[in-house]
């Protein structure tokens, strides 16, 4: 790695009571995870923007060591930064110029 650049952060989210981690039915697919409170689409671009964005905001280190962190708190700050997901939403092209 190179000096100064950022590590690895690997954000996990450990299965337990009321928690549903992907493939586990109840609706969470391969890439989501959900309890009560929301579900979060792990494949979706926009939902990795805001764990990297509430890393940040929380001051979480991306030091040189790869470092595990806890993604259940993180859940409630990822879920209020992003806007609902449709359910069956087409993604939308953009107009060529």
């Amino acid at each position: 790695m190179r000096e100064g650049a950022p590590g690895v952060v690997r954000v996990v989210f450990p299965s337990g009571p009321g928690r549903v981690v992907g493939g586990g039915g109840w609706g969470a697919h391969a890439g989501g995870v959900s309890q009560d409170r929301g579900y979060l689409n792990l494949h979706r671009p926009a939902t990795v923007r805001a764990l990297i964005d509430e890393l940040a905001a929380q001051g979480r280190p991306f030091g040189p060591h790869a470092v595990d962190v806890d993604g259940w708190r993180l859940f409630d700050a990822v879920l209020g930064r992003l806007e609902p997901e449709r359910e069956g939403q087409a993604r939308r092209k953009r107009p060529r110029p």
